[in-house]
C-alpha cells in the first residue's frame, strides 16, 4: 500500500487532507492552509485507467488582520497506460473552477489545459514528473488572467515497515506576471508511514518541511511546516465503481 500511495498514477481511491503552517505570509504575518484532495480511479479494459484528482484549498491568513476562505478548486483527469518495465505514463486535462471566496485566495477565473505525467517505481524507489499548462477560459470582468505552466517532481524511498522519505519539487511559471514574481519554486522534504488495515483500507500519516526558493511575490510564505493524513478507501466508496 505504501508503494501505491507513492505513485500519483496508481489506481487507488483515497481522501487526504494536508494542513500547512506558513511562516512569513504577507508582511510580518503567518498563515494556515488546508488542502483537501480526493483521488478516484476508473478502471478500463486491458489495464488502462482514468485517475481523477479533485483539490480544494482553504486558507486562514493573518496579515494585519485575520481572514479565511476557499481557494480555486482544481479537477484533473488523467488517462494512464498499462505500466511497462516499472514505467507509468499518463495524459489528460486539468480544469480550474473559480471557487475562491475572496481576492488573494485564487485567480477566480475558469481555466483549463493539458497535463502530462510519467513515473517510475520499483520495490524501493518511486519517482514521477507531471507537467501542466493552464489558460484562462473566462471569469469576472477585470480579473487577472491565468496562464500558468507548472512542473511537479517527486521522488521517495521506501524505508521498510511502511515508512518512506522523499523530496518533492515544484516550478510554477506565471506568464502574466513580471520579473521574479513569475516564478514560484517550493522544495519539500517529507517523511511518512502507512498503516494498513486490509487490502483496500489504510491510512498514511506524514510530515513535511517546505522552503520557497522563489516565493512568487511578497505575499507568499518562505517556509511551511505541514502534516498530512491520507485515507485509502474501497474503490466503490466514491460515486460507485
Amino acid at each position: 500500500m505504501a508503494r501505491a500511495l507513492a505513485n500519483p498514477l496508481a489506481s487507488v481511491s483515497s481522501l487526504s487532507t494536508e494542513v500547512r503552517l506558513a511562516a512569513g505570509q504577507g508582511v510580518g504575518g503567518h498563515g494556515l492552509v488546508n488542502q483537501l484532495t480526493m483521488t478516484k480511479p476508473f478502471e478500463l479494459p486491458q489495464s488502462w485507467a482514468i485517475v481523477t484528482n479533485t483539490v480544494l484549498p482553504t486558507t486562514i491568513m493573518q496579515n494585519s488582520r485575520e481572514y479565511w476562505g476557499l481557494g480555486d478548486a482544481n479537477i484533473a483527469a488523467v488517462l494512464v497506460a498499462p505500466p511497462r518495465d516499472n514505467v507509468f505514463v499518463g495524459a489528460g486535462v486539468v480544469t480550474q473552477f473559480p471557487s475562491a471566496t475572496r481576492a488573494g485566495l485564487g485567480a477566480r477565473n475558469w481555466a483549463a489545459g493539458p497535463v502530462l505525467a510519467v513515473g517510475y517505481q520499483d520495490d524501493v524507489i518511486s519517482a514521477s514528473l507531471k507537467l501542466t499548462q493552464g489558460w484562462t477560459l473566462g471569469g469576472p470582468t477585470g480579473q487577472t488572467r491565468t496562464t500558468l505552466t507548472a512542473l511537479r517532481s517527486q521522488i521517495s524511498v521506501g524505508l521498510g515497515d511502511g515508512w518512506s522519505a522523499g523530496v518533492n519539487g515544484e516550478a510554477d511559471y506565471d506568464w502574466e506576471g513580471t520579473g521574479r514574481s513569475r516564478w514560484t519554486v517550493p522544495v519539500s522534504l517529507t517523511l511518512s508511514r502507512v498503516l494498513t488495515f486490509s487490502d483496500d483500507r489504510a491510512v498514511q500519516i506524514g510530515g513535511l518541511i517546505t522552503h520557497y526558493a522563489l516565493p512568487g511575490g511578497p505575499q507568499r510564505a518562505v517556509w511551511e511546516f505541514g502534516l498530512n493524513l491520507t485515507f485509502v478507501v474501497p474503490r466503490g466508496y466514491f460515486f460507485g465503481r
